[in-house]
């Protein structure tokens, strides 16, 4: 791990969870401290993951795709309008 990190971060436990974490660090050869930071970087990263990238059901994604396709979706208006029911099929999901 970096040794020049300067930034804290600072949590209360109860004892009970600090020693499951102290016994995992130690099964993983880390520090308490780098056994957290991985976790909690891990946790982190899954979760602006998850907020960063539109997941579409099944059937809207081929609704999307349908219209996307459609003839009519030539001109650019069309293709506002498409857009613009995409957003609203998703707002209301």
């Amino acid at each position: 791990m970096n040794k020049n990190r300067t930034a804290r971060l600072e949590t209360r436990l109860r004892p009970e969870d600090k020693q499951l974490i102290e016994t995992a660090a130690a099964m993983e050869g880390l520090s308490l401290s780098d056994f957290v930071l991985v976790a909690v970087k891990h946790h982190a990263e899954d979760v602006l993951a998850r907020h960063q990238h539109i997941q579409l059901s099944e059937m809207v994604s081929r609704q999307f795709t349908e219209m996307l396709l459609d003839q009519t979706a030539r001109s650019p208006q069309a293709l506002r309008d498409a857009m613009r029911r995409h957003d609203e099929m998703i707002e209301s999901d």
